[in-house]
């Protein structure tokens, strides 16, 4: 069987070079030669509900908006998520699957409602480097956050990772992200796959079962340099 992932809307959602998680999947699959596809869904494109994962990335207000708007016909994400799919959601995707998160001129917009977090105007925006320990049993993430609101739980959920340093979700959690049955989301741009080549091979074998060992010193040695240096 073909694995198959979905880009989403990567003309709204692809601000901070989010693509790149595609691509570090991809490679990561073809290296183990696990027979794939990745499908780029754009604007006025129909979203298929029956793929094995699905990436939403960061992107600005207005951007937001739009995608909220077609992700919300059809209940695509909520029906795919039925079908047995995964998401990974970052930055803006992540506030997406919300119940509700900010815009500009004071404006609070309704999400999908997928997960149970609401997210708030930050009184500061957060910017810069962010490291957290992992609640998943892979080594310390890092990535670079740019977000102008703070993600509070409304349900018992649990971070993708405990911020060391950073911001995170804020609302002092000292959180970053979330991790459900089939979503995995975080504030980490980078992008998040290719600054954390674990998270990504744990990501997949959540829908895949355990893979086997690929060696890949260039983005190990950069992971563990920027690491170093967050601490």
């Amino acid at each position: 069987m073909t694995f198959t992932i979905v880009h989403l809307l990567p003309e709204l959602l692809g601000t901070y070079g989010d693509r790149g998680n595609v691509e570090i999947l991809s490679w990561r699959l073809a290296q183990r030669e696990i027979a794939h596809e990745v499908l780029t869904i754009g604007v006025g494109d129909s979203i298929p509900t029956t793929a094995d994962l699905y990436l939403l990335g960061g992107g600005e207000d207005d951007a937001q908006i739009a995608a909220l708007e077609i992700l919300s016909e059809k209940d695509t994400l909520k029906n795919a998520l039925v079908n047995g799919a995964h998401i990974f959601a970052v930055c803006a995707g992540f506030q997406i699957l919300g119940t509700q998160f900010p815009v500009s001129g004071s404006r609070m917009i309704t999400g999908l409602g997928i997960i149970g977090i609401e997210t708030v105007p930050a009184k500061r925006r957060s910017v810069g480097e962010l490291l957290s320990r992992p609640t998943a049993p892979i080594s310390m993430l890092t990535g670079f956050e740019n977000h102008g609101g703070q993600t509070r739980f409304i349900d018992d959920l649990e971070p993708l990772g405990h911020v060391v340093s950073g911001i995170g979700n804020g609302q002092g959690s000292n959180g970053d992200g979330l991790v459900t049955s089939q979503v995995v989301a975080t504030y980490m741009h980078g992008p998040a796959f290719a600054r954390n080549p674990e998270l990504a091979d744990w990501v997949l074998s959540r829908k895949l079962g355990a893979l086997s060992s690929i060696t890949a010193p260039v983005f190990d040695q950069l992971h563990d340099e920027r690491v170093a240096k967050a601490e």
